[in-house]
């Protein structure tokens, strides 16, 4: 038993050891940044035991190579205005922790980066792990989550996730449409590798008007030297399975039907899966009678439930004459009127005709009338224009062959005796 315990003893001592000796660094095995923004690296190393206490005043030895462990320094904490890359080491280096940022990742400085500590007291180190850092010209596409059929009124959670290269200058996330359902949105750090993740999760309730709508995730970056980059986004289209709803019963007429006529009834309604059985109640379409007048409905139905539609009214007259009477009264009206016109415009022409033929004969007539003016002599114009006197007997010496106006004449010559 005692031999035992002491083999499990000195095991221990010899592991602890062994660990003990090691120099490693912990480091994500690739990072993506965007290009003219800040990367922020997530590194932690192990040094001996032994060496630990040597570093308790090394805040400053932190140092960058480029492509290779021998590549060249690209980032010296000692000499911040002399680096290629301009950064910052964010973590405590007596606590070996090396976190640095790096600011304005260019696209050229996309290589594999290696970390040196480089203590004042001789301990220096090149840690053989390295880091891949790409730098894109455009955020990449946000991870949005899958979602399959959905019910109406269940509850629906859409996650975006993305990667932040800066968390210093998180990327912001747009849901849309706007007012789509509650957002939220946090930022958590990877256990395996250290890098931020962050997740917006939108919740809403799964309606009708959700189905085949895209819903979108977009992104968008903040630059180092202000401004941000173009968005990316990501789309999902819902599928939301829902009962009938508002069906739609029509009635093809304009008015009264005639007994004995032909009606068509419709019913639509939309629904996901779709309507599978239309149900008419009172009547089918077809020869229809007086008593057949009233209300009619549809119900649809389909998988999901069913839902009845408002009703519709079919009024019918007793007999088909009045019915047609009813129906012809607007051709009647047209008719009448069309004849009145025709009417109209004959009298006119009329009319006219018989104005003409009066205005000829009156022209014929006065040239006639100036034509027997003209033939009679003046004389008896005259005599016609004067009233008549009465006549006087004449005087036993006046001449029977002499007119009364000629003896007048030479009484008028004759002196008075």
């Amino acid at each position: 038993m005692g031999v035992g315990l002491a083999v499990v003893i000195l095991l221990t001592a010899l592991m602890q050891g062994v660990f003990c000796q090691i120099w490693g660094v912990t480091l994500p095995k690739s990072i993506m940044g965007l290009s003219d923004s800040c990367v922020t690296v997530p590194c932690r190393f192990q040094i001996p035991n032994n060496e630990e206490a040597n570093i308790l005043n090394c805040s400053d030895g932190g140092i960058w190579r480029k492509g290779s462990m021998a590549g060249p320094f690209v980032f010296n904490a000692r000499t911040p205005h002399s680096n290629t890359i301009q950064g910052l080491i964010l973590g405590d280096l007596t606590k070996k922790d090396c976190t640095t940022v790096f600011h304005s990742f260019s696209e050229n400085y996309s290589d594999k980066y290696f970390f040196r500590l480089d203590c004042s007291n001789h301990v220096k180190f090149n840690f053989v792990d390295g880091v891949i850092i790409t730098s894109l010209p455009e955020p990449p596409s946000p991870l949005l989550t899958t979602v399959n059929q959905v019910l109406e009124g269940a509850q629906v959670r859409l996650q975006c996730s993305l990667p932040v290269p800066c968390p210093a200058l998180p990327p912001s996330v747009t849901w849309l449409p706007r007012d789509s359902g509650q957002e939220q949105t946090q930022m958590q750090q990877s256990v395996e590798d250290g890098q931020t993740i962050m997740t917006s999760t939108l919740t809403f309730i799964a309606s009708a008007e959700h189905h085949k709508q895209n819903i979108s995730c977009s992104v968008s970056y903040p630059l180092t030297k202000g401004g941000s980059s173009q968005p990316s986004s990501a789309t999902q289209s819902l599928d939301v399975l829902y009962a009938p709803r508002v069906p739609v019963a029509t009635l093809v007429t304009s008015g009264p039907v005639s007994e004995g006529g032909a009606v068509t009834f419709t019913c639509w309604s939309d629904a996901n899966p779709p309507v599978s059985l239309y149900t008419w109640y009172r009547a089918d379409s077809g020869k229809v009678h007086q008593n057949d007048s009233g209300q009619y409905l549809c119900e649809a139905q389909s998988p999901r439930g069913s839902q009845r539609s408002r009703p519709v009214s079919l009024e019918v007259n007793a007999t088909t004459g009045s019915s047609e009477s009813g129906v012809m009264i607007p051709y009647i009206i047209c008719g009448v009127l069309l004849v009145l016109c025709i009417m109209t415009v004959a009298v006119d022409v009329y009319k006219y005709q018989s104005i003409s033929r009066r205005l000829k004969q009156i022209e014929l007539k006065g040239e006639q009338t100036y034509s027997d003016l003209r033939t009679c002599s003046v004389t008896a114009d005259y005599d016609q224009l004067q009233p008549r006197k009465p006549k006087t007997m004449p005087s036993p010496d006046v001449s029977d062959y002499e007119n009364t106006i000629a003896l007048e004449a030479n009484f008028k010559n004759q002196p008075a005796t």
